[in-house]
């Protein structure tokens, strides 16, 4: 007889179960599936570790348990042990003894015919979870039934992710794993690792603001989000950690913050082509006239797909998608190379792109390169910035890094500012080295707003290039002070819809 046969003799009876997070639920047993069980009128205790099984269970009053009509699906690989409340079937033997005497009858019934299941057994092994949490066995009390805090803030994550970056994040699947250490997560996208973090001792985590005024007992460490250093507390020293200044986090908040900021900088692995059709799909029940404009265009799902997918990558929001397809929909025709049709919506969607750059006066804080830079740079093959060049553009990477050091006490974003035809060059070869950059061209900044250039940076800073590219001067960064445009396939999509734009 398998387990969920032995447990289906309980159902309709309140049972005790416990987990192996020292945790007893006690609730009615409704069901018994494949693979777990399902308890109505919930609740749980926490049971010490030395405390037999066979004892009383306190923790619920004398009135018995104080339920709230909740339910909970226990796993059977979570069950340690499992006990029937009724002390009627505890001596009920599992299978009957015909040679032995037995106070309940056993009546032979019809069999009950069981509907035959169209669907595979193996069907369920190929389905994929878009959005995974897994937890180690000392983090596992985030997800009980009674613990709602890491839910709720999941569910302000699925909130704030919409609004910032027009997405929507598919459930997430919370469980526990083995493979990993007592205090240790790890966040999967398709049931791929793409981040892990670790909690440090006592969970909680105390960062100095530059407010601090004293010395706070605890383990060094490092914030598994930002990667800045830390002091590892317990909870009984939160409140002594705020007096003296520190800011604490507490180990859900910790969870979740990295859960955000994977999710953020992974937006554009979550979304799928299905995802894209829902958007389409809610586009034509609020704006059919734009849905038409789109469906008679050459435009294709899959392109649309790949344009989205390339906005999120750089950080950018997809959530004004009315007006990405109203882009799309009119200049789709002009060319269907992705690069040139990004480069098209995020020109038309510029105030958007320096909106976080601009400061009160309208001016865009910017980091330029001089023109003697950028000549190399447009000039480089695929292959010479993969083997010739590595060196030199190292330290171009190593200066960029120095200035944003040096700006980032102004507490000021500021933003990368070239030439059209080198943006989306410029923004590969810098993104592995700075995940948050953003790189804008010249033709992505209104026309109402002036660049404020915060540095520029010059040859003499980075060094001279080896002799393995043509130093020929490019026709968008000549020396003399006119402003050509590049004569590249882009650039006369561009070209077509501004005149040239005069760098400030």
């Amino acid at each position: 007889m398998d387990y969920a046969s032995i447990l289906a003799r309980y159902i309709g009876r309140e049972v005790y179960v416990s987990t192996f997070g020292h945790v007893r639920l006690r609730g009615e047993l409704a069901a018994v599936y494949e693979d777990c069980v399902r308890l109505i009128n919930a609740s749980t205790s926490q049971e010490s570790e030395d405390a037999p099984w066979s004892s009383s269970v306190t923790d619920f009053g004398d009135d018995g348990p104080q339920t709230d009509g909740s339910e909970a699906l226990v796993h059977f690989h979570h069950i340690v042990a499992i006990r029937c409340a009724d002390e009627e079937l505890l001596d009920v033997p599992v299978l009957p003894d015909f040679h032995a005497e037995t106070p309940v009858s056993i009546v032979e019934s019809e069999p009950v015919p069981i509907p035959e299941s169209t669907a595979e057994p193996w069907e369920a092994f190929l389905e994929v979870d878009r959005l995974t949490l897994e937890l180690g066995q000392k983090l596992v009390k985030f997800v009980h039934p009674e613990s709602t805090d890491i839910m709720q803030r999941t569910s302000a994550i699925r909130c704030h992710l919409a609004d910032s970056l027009g997405i929507v994040i598919p459930r997430l699947r919370l469980r526990d794993s083995l493979d990993l250490g007592d205090q240790e997560y790890r966040i999967l996208i398709d049931q791929n690792e793409v981040a892990r973090g670790r909690l440090g001792p006592g969970q909680y985590l105390a960062l100095d603001m530059g407010t601090s005024s004293g010395t706070l007992q605890g383990v060094r460490g490092i914030d598994p989000t930002f990667g800045g250093p830390g002091i590892w507390i317990t909870s009984d020293q939160q409140q002594e950690a705020e007096q003296l200044g520190y800011l604490v986090i507490d180990p859900s908040m910790l969870v979740i913050t990295h859960l955000q900021e994977t999710l953020r900088r992974h937006a554009h692995e979550i979304l799928t082509l299905g995802d894209v059709r829902e958007l389409l799909e809610r586009l034509r029940d609020r704006s059919p006239g734009e849905f038409d404009e789109i469906r008679s265009s050459p435009m294709t799902v899959s392109m649309l797909h790949a344009v989205l997918r390339r906005l999120l990558e750089e950080g950018e929001s997809i959530k004004n998608f009315s007006r990405i397809v109203e882009i799309l929909a009119l200049h789709g025709h002009r060319s269907q190379e992705v690069e040139a049709l990004v480069a098209m919506v995020r020109v038309r969607l510029g105030r958007q792109l320096v909106q976080r750059y601009i400061d009160s006066d309208g001016k865009v804080h910017a980091i330029g390169l001089d023109r003697d830079l950028e000549a190399p740079l447009l000039q480089m093959s695929d292959e010479d910035a993969g083997r010739h060049v590595r060196g030199w553009l190292e330290r171009l990477v190593d200066v960029l890094r120095e200035s944003f050091q040096r700006l980032d006490e102004q507490q000021r974003p500021v933003a990368v500012i070239v030439s059209s035809d080198l943006r989306n060059r410029l923004w590969q070869i810098l993104s592995p080295h700075f995940p948050q950059i953003t790189v804008l061209s010249l033709a992505e900044i209104p026309r109402g707003n002036d660049i404020y250039w915060q540095m520029i940076v010059s040859p003499e800073e980075v060094g001279a290039l080896e002799a393995t590219v043509k130093r020929n001067p490019h026709p968008a960064v000549a020396k003399d002070t006119t402003y050509r445009p590049a004569k590249t396939k882009m650039a006369e999509h561009m070209a077509e819809e501004l005149p040239p734009r005069r760098p400030r």
